[in-house]
Parts: C-alpha cells; structure tokens; sequence
C-alpha cells in the first residue's frame, strides 16, 4: 500500500482536521485507557508523509491502560471513505501512551512487524504518532515513527494545529 523508499521518510505533515480529530478523540479518551486510530492519505518521493485523515477508535475498540486494539469494522469503513474522497491509503495509526513515554511499546513493534510481514498490506513502512504520557502536561510528548523491517525511526511531525489538546494543557 505504500511505495516509497521507507528509509527517506523524514516528516509526517498532519492535515489539520486530522490534528483536530486526534486531539478531540484523546480529549474524550479521559478514561486513563489507551486510545487512537489509523491514519491516511500517503507517503511522497520526497519523503513527506502526509495525513489527510485521522481515524477513532470505533465503538467496537478495546482500550485499556496498557493496550489498544482498533475497531477492525470501524477501520475497514474509514478507509474505504477516505479511498473513495480522495485516493488516500492507510499508512499507519496513532495511540496514546497515558502514562508511558510516547515510544512505541514491545507490542506496539510486534504489530507493526506484523503489518510489515503481511504480503496482502504490502506495507513498506508503517507510520505511527504516539502522545504520551498525558499527565502531567509538561511531559507529554507527539513523537512521529516510521517502521520497517530494518527498525523503527523518529520522525519529526508538523501541523498547523496542536496535536495536544488545549483542555490538556492546561491554557
């Protein structure tokens, strides 16, 4: 799903209704569970990666303090919609870490592995935004990710609005 060279992704840009979808799904995320979604659109030659579309958990997701599993319906149906609108493709996802670094975990690398392995994805790389921890707001961190078969790489994200809610921050 995803033709670029994975080792010249250098910056996930963040469309800002995606910005807003992210911070208003971690906003009613107050639950201390895990939560996210998937991202869409697709990765340039020139190493940008950009997200048209942010996707939410989905009624059927499991959140935990430690994990979360997307709503695979929910997921199918957002990118289905997204194709549809505008040729976007799914080229990651994004969770948040409540209280753990904003680096993906042990399992977070086993999916990620598991969508690199699967030949009908034919994922290159897969992108991964992960905000944590979300208290206190002083340490909570938006780390962008791209992840291979060779390893995993910190990836500078920009937006033209914040990927962490102002009810969060305290403002």
């Amino acid at each position: 799903m995803n033709d670029a060279n994975p080792a010249a992704v250098r910056r996930i840009v963040v469309a800002p209704d995606s910005a807003r979808t992210i911070c208003r799904t971690v906003t009613e995320a107050d639950d201390g569970a895990e939560t996210g979604g998937i991202l869409f659109r697709r990765v340039e030659d020139d190493g940008t990666a950009h997200v048209r579309h942010a996707g939410t958990p989905g009624p059927a997701a499991i959140r935990t303090p430690n994990y979360f599993l997307r709503d695979l319906a929910h997921a199918q149906h957002l990118a289905e919609a997204a194709f549809r609108t505008d040729g976007s493709i799914w080229i990651g996802e994004w969770h948040t870490h409540p209280r753990a670094d904003a680096v993906p975990s042990p399992r977070d690398l086993l999916t990620y592995s598991t969508l690199l392995a699967d030949p009908a994805l034919a994922f290159d790389v897969v992108l991964a935004i992960v905000i944590g921890p979300l208290l206190p707001i002083a340490t909570t961190r938006v780390v962008g990710w791209a992840c291979t078969t060779t390893g995993v790489t910190a990836v500078p994200i920009e937006s033209e609005v914040l990927l962490i809610p102002e009810e969060l921050r305290g403002t």
